[in-house]
């Protein structure tokens, strides 16, 4: 059963039929990352910031239009199944339902730092050992249009804000979400001109700051204190001057993981050369962003990416990389080939993150499809 502690009532839950605009006021009232979204009782999918950000739709559409698949948990789940989920998923928070899939509550993912917190069970680390790196930045004159497309492409919530390499600001999924739905009373016309006006800012118009931060050798324990007493999800790791890393829930989550001896399902083969400097580094944070995408869609029962040299140009070789995830609902795969390793397993596994949700669709739409009368 799930322990009472972690289980929460969110204060903001959603109907398909509710327009974005409404909705996202509540959110930021209430600081809720992710809504469910309940049909006749039943939970059908979820609205967070991440797809907010992703997906700009009209602040008058129906919430139905950009809900995604729900991170469901049953009641009856122990704790092993609720780390497993927030280890492969990478969620902010998880939906709670019983055996008819009706609302129970919602777990998030500072209340399970909380909670094994409060039970003295964070593993003894430091920063350094658990942090994410090499850390993906913008630059203060950089426009919000790269924020977005860097926080979108790389499926990450928070971007340090550099100027000459030094920390001044910090800019969130959130800054730019409320700030692209604020003109919800405005004519259609009226919001696309406001949203290029947002795009074309420079982000240390929109950043925060001054930044909450740690450095390497802070005991983990401490590093997640700062985060609950803060309510900030994540914080840059500086040493120095010099930005090194990122800290965040998701780290923790990684580290208490490690108690169940749990490993992402990923099996990737990677040349020599795809070894060396940052670029094994990249692939890997793409293969763990877009498995914990995929877990969010379906269950992911292996996850497998092999890379393969077709050409070659002066001092440069060009990979196709293939991606094949196997499935609850079956075995997918793709192929994409270019001349910079990570562009090419990026575009792969956007590839089959598509061919997926169209699984989804397919098998919603049938769900949809009346039975013929009998007689």
């Amino acid at each position: 059963m799930i322990p009472k502690e972690l289980l929460e009532e969110p204060k903001v839950i959603a109907s398909y039929n509710d327009r974005i605009r409404d909705l996202i006021s509540k959110m930021q009232e209430n600081n809720q990352w992710v809504v469910p979204v309940i049909r006749e009782k039943v939970v059908i999918g979820i609205i967070s910031y991440n797809e907010l950000l992703r997906r700009k739709v009209s602040p008058e559409s129906k919430v139905i239009n950009l809900m995604t698949p729900s991170n469901n948990i049953v009641e009856t789940d122990d704790e092993a199944k609720i780390v497993a989920k927030f280890f492969t998923t990478k969620s902010r928070a998880l939906i709670v339902v019983d055996d008819k899939k009706r609302l129970v509550g919602i777990i998030t993912r500072e209340s399970l730092l909380s909670y094994y917190l409060n039970r003295g069970e964070i593993p003894d680390a430091k920063v350094r050992e658990i942090m994410t790196t090499p850390v993906i930045t913008v630059n203060s004159n950089d426009s919000v249009a790269r924020a977005r497309w860097l926080m979108s492409n790389n499926h990450i919530s928070k971007l340090p804000v550099l100027e000459e390499k030094k920390l001044v600001g910090i800019v969130s999924t959130r800054d730019i979400v409320n700030r692209l739905y604020s003109e919800g009373g405005k004519k259609k016309s009226s919001i696309l001109t406001e949203e290029e006006r947002l795009m074309a800012l420079p982000v240390k118009e929109i950043m925060n700051y001054p930044v909450i931060t740690t450095d390497g050798n802070q005991s983990v324990k401490q590093a997640v204190e700062t985060l609950l007493k803060r309510k900030i999800s994540g914080m840059p790791v500086v040493e120095g001057e010099i930005v090194v890393g990122m800290f965040s829930g998701i780290d923790v989550v990684n580290l208490i993981a490690k108690k169940f001896e749990l490993e992402m399902p990923i099996e990737a083969k990677l040349s020599s050369d795809l070894r060396q400097g940052d670029t094994k580094a990249l692939i890997d944070g793409i293969l763990e962003r877009y498995l914990s995408r995929l877990e969010k869609l379906t269950e992911v029962i292996n996850f497998k990416v092999t890379f393969k040299e077709v050409a070659k140009s002066q001092d440069k070789k060009m990979y196709q990389v293939t991606a094949r995830a196997v499935t609850k609902i079956g075995d997918f795969i793709s192929k994409e080939s270019d001349w910079d390793p990570v562009t090419a397993v990026r575009k792969a596994v956007e590839k089959l993150e598509e061919r997926v949700n169209r699984e989804l669709r397919k098998i919603e739409t049938k769900g949809r499809k009346p039975k013929a009368e009998e007689g």
